[in-house]
């Protein structure tokens, strides 16, 4: 049996897929089943080659330590889930900074913007708390909690505080102003240039006088 089986599709191949297997009797062993794993071993053993007794001690062995690892497991993931609950909890009330998120062509979410709000009330009922801000019908994902208080936009790029700053800045008059050297808007130019060889003619008489 399986909790989750899919193949990848034409409509996204890229898509990521998982398959995650159920814990049930048939892929998993308790203490009573490794007991009388043991117990129908032994009966059903050579009696002229028996069972070594270490190699019983340490298959028990090993299997307490197996149970120990998975009473341990549990109990972290309770004490997490727990923890989770309490930090969650003391978000009511308080202004934080969410992430806001958009699908990419993958179809997975990735954070675009930021939201400030106060936070509303916390959700336990879905498993993993989602968090409901003020004047804003979505519930978020804790996993979306940036900060608390006004945190700076960190997913704003460059480019985009960039936008609108030279528009902003009015051009200094008289600044890198080309300079007129039209003939026709500048006729004290073309009377510079027709005076200079009447000079020379002038000086020229004077010389042969």
């Amino acid at each position: 049996m399986a909790d989750s089986l899919s193949v990848s599709g034409t409509s996204n191949p890229y898509a990521t897929q998982s398959y995650t297997a159920e814990a049930n009797d048939r892929n998993t062993i308790t203490m009573t089943g490794f007991f009388q794993l043991l117990a129908t071993q032994l009966q059903n053993q050579d009696m002229t080659n028996p069972m070594d007794n270490s190699e019983i001690m340490n298959q028990m062995t090993q299997m307490a330590m197996v149970q120990s690892m998975t009473s341990m497991t549990d109990a972290l993931k309770n004490v997490t889930s727990v923890n989770t609950q309490t930090y969650a909890a003391g978000l009511v009330g308080q202004e934080v900074t969410m992430a806001v998120t958009e699908e990419n062509i993958y179809g997975k979410e990735q954070p675009v913007d930021v939201k400030y709000a106060k936070v509303e009330w916390v959700n336990f009922t879905s498993g993993n708390p989602t968090i409901k801000l003020e004047d804003d019908p979505k519930e978020y994902q804790l996993s979306h909690l940036v900060g608390m208080g006004r945190v700076p936009n960190p997913f704003k790029t460059e480019s985009t505080e960039g936008e609108g700053g030279e528009d902003d800045t009015d051009p200094v008059e008289g600044t890198n102003k080309p300079e007129n050297t039209d003939p026709e808007k500048d006729p004290g130019a073309d009377t510079d240039l027709e005076g200079e060889p009447g000079n020379e003619n002038a000086s020229a008489r004077t010389a042969l006088i």
